[in-house]
């Protein structure tokens, strides 16, 4: 398990022999800038500056999913909270997609997210400024948009913003007073076939103080080998580190994010988590295969688990409503 810090160095030993740079690694090199340089563009020429396309999609009756389970702005209480990972990537009909969403398909997602007062979304690689314009949540406008999302390493979004962000996207109602983001120091090298990092999309995570509370937002590395078991463990120290560094121990705090871990599987992903929850005083709300929603000092009610997996992801979604505090 490297550091990106200790991944780059190795770059530049195999790249600089004894400072004379071989003709092979220059052919590598211009070949990695070609394909991440025409990734960026494709994203770029693939999208629009708003969504212009509406849901058509019978998303809740493929879903099987009730009116009553999602939020009513005329009976319910509470903050309503979306946590989902959309697996948004280059457009499903593009020429260089790998398993995106049509316009009309992110409109479906924005037309669920709009229902909600805070929404925490993963994987929103291509489009997270027009689904924040289309559902017009305070957040639309915020600078952290101007990161690809937040947490990313420059400059290398300058060379692709699409497949070097982080892909997360807050969406609220209300207006944050203040957010931090990082990007993780630890992932799990370059792909094989269990330690994935995710191709070359970045990991990182947001943290947003509103009036009442805090809230976390996070992705983490994907494999299921040791160097990525190693990796989610370091990216969960880090998220504590910054707690710790920000946040008032006794302040409320919201966590969602996609965990990539399954304790169910794999007992060091249960230690990873137990230790997290322990460090930070958080209860454990609702898991769902790898995401998960945690609280400290928060009530929560009717948690559960959207069956959106399939239909618009691949994954469900979580939803909780996030009550005042008294």
């Amino acid at each position: 398990m490297l550091t990106k810090g200790q991944g780059m160095m190795n770059w530049c030993r195999v790249f600089l022999n004894e400072r004379r740079i071989q003709p092979w690694c220059v052919t590598i090199v211009l070949s990695l800038m070609a394909l991440t340089v025409l990734s960026a563009c494709a994203g770029k020429f693939e999208t629009k500056h708003v969504l212009t396309e509406t849901c058509q999609t019978e998303w809740q009756q493929r879903a099987g999913l009730k009116a009553n389970r999602l939020p009513s702005s005329i009976t319910d209480n509470g903050t309503h909270v979306l946590i989902w990972n959309i697996h948004d990537r280059l457009l499903g009909d593009a020429h260089t997609s790998n398993g995106g969403h049509t316009e009309e398909e992110v409109a479906c997602i924005g037309d669920l997210a709009k229902q909600f007062d805070l929404v925490l979304f993963q994987e929103a690689f291509v489009r997270p400024a027009q689904i924040a314009r289309y559902t017009r949540h305070a957040w639309a406008d915020h600078p952290m948009f101007k990161e690809g999302g937040g947490g990313d390493w420059w400059p290398l979004r300058v060379f692709c913003e699409i497949c070097l962000t982080p892909g997360l996207l807050m969406l609220a109602k209300e207006e944050p007073e203040f957010v931090h983001a990082e990007p993780y120091e630890a992932f799990a090298g370059w792909n094989t076939k269990l330690n994935k990092a995710d191709d070359f999309f970045s990991k990182g995570f947001q943290l947003v103080k509103f009036k009442e509370y805090w809230v976390l937002n996070s992705h983490m590395d994907s494999g299921r080998g040791q160097e990525s078991i190693e990796a989610r463990a370091l990216q969960f120290q880090q998220i504590t580190a910054a707690v710790a560094r920000l946040v008032p121990s006794n302040d409320p705090l919201f966590i969602g994010m996609d965990s990539n871990l399954r304790p169910e599987h794999e007992a060091q992903d249960g230690e990873i988590l137990q230790e997290f929850l322990q460090s930070n005083g958080l209860t454990l709300v609702r898991q769902s295969g790898p995401d998960l929603i945690a609280v400290r000092n928060i009530t929560t009610e009717k948690p559960q688990s959207l069956p959106l997996k399939d239909v618009l992801s691949d994954h469900n979604a979580l939803s909780v409503v996030v009550q005042p505090p008294t």
